[in-house]
């Protein structure tokens, strides 16, 4: 009989392919996964971001159906578009009303940044370029500085899913990485788990991807003390 654990519910955004099977080739021993569509399809607007945004409490109550431990909502791109108290005001109230901590792409990336002591990050992401406009003055908000980005400059977002490791290579190769003490790859439809670490060992710096910090935060919240391998230095420390 499989005894479970530790139960991690995640809002998938519809269109995603990525992070449920990327979640599960690291799960620890004895934790499962549970996901909770967010419907978002056609190109990548900030209307379509606000209608996924919007279905956000109908996922979380079929999450807690399945009563599990942690919530996360993956995605980062609507942290651009929302208001500024959007990630704290949602996190607190879906734990005010399920008592289970809950994260968003944004809260598991800060709290990774943090916990390495990194302030200085370049950055790579599938984003259209109106909205990839919107991250640096985002992450000044918060108090932290993006040195140097790139983006395959997506609308469709279909694309995000078949990036390979060679083009996020190549994307690599258009960086300035001389004043960034970390590489973020953003999106949860971004395949990154098996670049992480080669990427880390070439460029000697922390690469930090969307889901590998969802991931994470979600692990940390719940007190996982289970290893978890070849998801780079975030996981070492």
């Amino acid at each position: 009989m499989y005894s479970i654990k530790h139960r991690l519910g995640v809002m998938v955004p519809g269109n995603n392919s990525t992070l449920e099977p990327e979640l599960w080739s690291r799960m620890p021993a004895g934790s499962a996964l549970y996901a909770s569509r967010l419907m978002l399809k056609g190109d990548v607007t900030a209307d379509a971001l606000k209608g996924m945004e919007a279905e956000i409490s109908r996922s979380a109550a079929e999450l807690m159906a399945t009563v599990v431990d942690v919530i996360m909502i993956a995605d980062m791109v609507v942290s651009f578009i929302m208001e500024p108290d959007w990630n704290d005001r949602r996190t607190r109230e879906i734990t005010a009303q399920y008592k289970v901590p809950c994260v968003t792409g944004w809260t598991a990336l800060h709290d990774a940044l943090r916990h390495l002591g990194i302030k200085k990050f370049a950055m790579i992401s599938p984003y259209p370029q109106n909205l990839q406009a919107l991250a640096g003055p985002f992450f000044a908000r918060h108090g932290f500085k993006m040195t140097a980005d790139t983006t395959f400059d997506f609308m469709d977002m279909l694309k995000t899913p078949m990036i390979t490791p060679e083009q996020l290579r190549g994307a690599v190769d258009n960086l300035d990485l001389s004043g960034a003490e970390a590489l973020l790859i953003l999106s949860t439809d971004v395949p990154t788990f098996e670049s992480i670490e080669p990427l880390e060992q070439e460029l000697g710096i922390p690469i930090l991807t969307q889901n590998q910090t969802l991931f994470w935060s979600a692990l940390n919240k719940i007190g996982n003390t289970d290893k978890v391998v070849r998801l780079g230095r975030l996981f070492a420390r």
